[in-house]
């Protein structure tokens, strides 16, 4: 669980820092090698349903595998992403939302954390208690 949310932090700050208001949408699939195994899905077969359309990268490696997938238009939802169906070996097709652990709308991600920032922001500037530093 460490790697998922390294991995998803990793992201959401890459993408933080080079975020502009933009039309189109990311979304973040993280996968569990444990339901990859049960379905016997191969994350590169996946990866090819999305890239003949869309912008797409795929993370493999030590931690959890993630897919990065780019579509052109911003009104498409984590829902309707997970019901696409994707082709997960040679032999077969299910839905993403029962492949992928998390499904994760980058952008909405990203005006959460301005909000989080913002408020904490907030907070700081009305409280104006005097630091103290304590001698031990």
């Amino acid at each position: 669980m460490k790697k998922v949310f390294l991995v998803l932090t990793t992201c959401i700050l890459t993408f933080l820092s080079i975020a502009k208001e933009r039309s189109d949408k990311t979304f973040l699939i993280i996968f569990d090698k444990d339901e990859l195994a049960y379905h016997q899905a191969n994350p590169s077969i996946m990866e090819v349903n999305f890239s003949n359309a869309f912008d797409t990268k795929l993370y493999l490696g030590n931690s959890e595998t993630a897919l990065l997938v780019t579509v052109p238009f911003a009104d498409w939802t984590v829902c309707e992403m997970g019901q696409a169906i994707v082709k997960v070996s040679n032999s077969k097709e299910l839905p993403l939302e029962q492949v992928a652990f998390r499904i994760i709308d980058l952008h909405a991600s990203q005006q959460n954390f301005k909000s989080l920032v913002s408020e904490s922001l907030d907070q700081n500037l009305k409280s104006k208690s005097p630091l103290v530093k304590l001698n031990l």
